[in-house]
């Protein structure tokens, strides 16, 4: 484990303005922010970060901010907190994604969810025309489709589509890059503007073979399609993306909100 990053305060305290929004409460701007930093590789994992007191010195922010956001960084994965050691970035080596919002699926006592594991299967250009097509109102969308390891039980199949005129991170990021970061985050970081309205539709749906093999599965089996239109604000399309889902004893957690304290009454 490397020692405190006597940097790693100042850089923070510059990058709180970049991750404020009006209405966002600021354990939650504090909690982006330390995810922005990290994600940046600027700190290397097992570095131990200095210690809540020194935050409350050299931020704007109250005790009780920081160690709000630091449990809920704790939740997330990005930071490991030791009683009486202190807290340590997390390492990077189990490439778990961070705050996912539409695979949250419980673990045994519904204290928690299962981690999830992002490996990118291709990236290009949808020529053809689905439901994505009115909703983002590009002649061209950039899809990605990732297959999401559910705490090592079960896979999940992902189509994401985007403009990537609109969010052209998606086109240029090298996938190994692209499969470490967060989704969502990279849309907040490019727009300026969080992620507010989620449509999010659950179907039966039939696997072919191409899923099929991704999920582990029989070609033709059953399972579930949870088809998501998400909006910046209210009434401006931003993404689409399908989630298809094989049978599993996991409860899935839909909720419209990743940023939100997890609050599980299961």
């Amino acid at each position: 484990m490397t020692q405190p990053s006597e940097a790693f305060l100042d850089v923070l305290a510059r990058r709180l303005a970049h991750y404020a929004r009006p209405g966002l409460p600021k354990y939650m701007v504090l909690r982006d922010a330390v995810s922005g930093v990290i994600a940046t590789g600027a700190i290397a994992s097992g570095t131990r970060l200095p210690t809540e007191s020194e935050w409350a010195r050299q931020l704007p922010l109250s005790l009780g901010t920081i160690q709000r956001a630091l449990r809920m960084l704790a939740e997330d994965g990005v930071v490991m907190r030791k009683q009486g050691d202190g807290t340590y970035v997390a390492g990077d080596e189990s490439g778990t994604m961070h705050a996912p919002m539409h695979c949250r699926f419980l673990n045994d006592d519904a204290s928690g969810y299962l981690p999830v594991y992002p490996k990118i299967l291709s990236r290009y250009q949808a020529a053809e025309h689905g439901r994505w097509t009115p909703h983002l109102g590009c002649e061209r969308s950039l899809c990605i489709e990732r297959q999401l390891d559910i705490g090592h039980e079960f896979s999940i199949f992902s189509r994401f589509y985007i403009d990537p005129e609109r969010v052209p991170t998606f086109s240029r990021l090298s996938l190994p890059r692209l499969a470490s970061e967060n989704f969502k985050e990279i849309i907040v970081r490019e727009t300026a503007q969080t992620i507010g309205r989620i449509n999010q539709f659950l179907v039966s749906a039939t696997f072919d073979a191409r899923m099929a093999s991704v999920l582990n599965v029989r070609a033709d089996s059953a399972g579930q399609c949870l088809i998501i239109f998400a909006y910046l604000g209210k009434e401006n399309p931003i993404y689409y993306q399908e989630l298809y889902i094989p049978p599993n004893n996991r409860v899935h957690h839909l909720s419209n909100d990743a940023r939100e304290e997890a609050a599980f009454e299961y």
